[in-house]
């Protein structure tokens, strides 16, 4: 570039003064200096350009590339997404070209409440069933559950099966270990062993195949098949809980399905639990530690029966 530039500049110089004798005098020269400079000039501008061009187009296609590699890269990531519509079909279209062909879901409700059972279910919902409306259940109005519900259950082609331990297995294992086993008993339970699992959650169960299953972090917002079975497992779950409220109407499940709602905890610390309460579960575990007899409430009665251990102390032997 330097070069250019002072090759053109000795050029100049020549020039102008063979134009000034030309012309016979000096008033000549600054006009055709002038004119010289500007030829020069655009004829040194344009040259460079195209150098500036071929190497914008080089780094042009470079980050191409970069982009299309890291595009790449992401899609399996913004499959796993979960969408503004909702669960996708994304995860279960990735394995099915795998050639897995039953893809099943696995979720559970009920692992948070103070009383009743956790449920888990487990779903197929093949690839040509089409069922609108499918999402995570906690985003679902009761009577939108209860519709997905129906469809699912009812479909000749979906796979389904739900697993209930109750709260006196949960106070022996704990709740994680409950909703775990609840989980690989709903897969065992289908009519039909699916090919792959997608179990919503950070971790699978001891009798999942890390080979044939995927633990997905809020899997029932990403993922059509857990949402289906975190329909399932929910809908079942606050059935039982309708239940139980029949025979044991003071603690309103029919309600609060359980949940440590504050009229759930009042209700305990005026009455008692019952059989169905989580004895290992704040403040259930500190208000009424476990060696205390569960409170004997029957079917209509205003006030629970509960039997306490006697103040009594006995003195040490001597």
């Amino acid at each position: 570039m330097n070069s250019t530039v002072a090759s053109l500049r000795r050029s100049l110089r020549a020039a102008t003064r063979g134009v000034a004798v030309a012309a016979g005098g000096t008033d000549a020269e600054p006009a055709a200096a002038a004119a010289l400079l500007s030829v020069t000039c655009e004829h040194a501008a344009a040259g460079q350009p195209r150098k500036r061009q071929r190497k914008s187009l080089a780094a042009g296609d470079d980050a191409a590339s970069t982009a299309a590699a890291q595009q790449a890269a992401m899609a399996p990531k913004r499959a796993a997404k979960p969408t503004a519509e909702g669960p996708s079909r994304a995860l279960e279209r990735e394995l099915w070209q795998q050639g897995y062909a039953r893809v099943a879901g696995v979720d559970e409700a009920g692992r948070g409440p103070l009383a009743g059972p956790v449920v888990a279910a487990a779903c197929v919902v093949p690839e040509h069933v089409e069922i609108s409306g499918i999402n995570d259940s906690k985003k679902m109005s009761p009577a939108q559950r209860d519709a997905i519900y129906l469809q699912l259950t009812s479909h000749p082609d979906v796979l389904w099966a739900a697993k209930v331990v109750e709260a006196d297995e949960i106070d022996s294992i704990n709740i994680l270990q409950a909703a775990l086993k609840a989980m690989e008993g709903a897969a065992a339970d289908l009519p039909t062993r699916p090919d792959f699992l997608l179990v919503d959650g950070n971790r699978l169960p001891k009798g999942f195949d890390p080979e044939s299953s995927r633990a997905v972090v809020k899997g029932d917002n990403k993922s059509t098949c857990i949402a289906a079975a975190s329909v399932i497992a929910k809908v079942t779950r606050d059935r039982i809980m309708e239940q139980l409220h029949e025979r044991w109407p003071l603690y309103n499940f029919a309600g609060h399905k359980g949940y440590c709602v504050p009229e759930h905890v009042e209700a305990i610390r005026k009455h008692g639990p019952c059989a169905v309460h989580r004895r290992t579960f704040a403040p259930i575990k500190t208000w009424f530690p476990v060696e205390q007899p569960d409170a004997q409430v029957a079917e209509g009665d205003d006030k629970p029966r509960q039997k306490r251990k006697s103040g009594k102390k006995t003195a040490p032997k001597k």
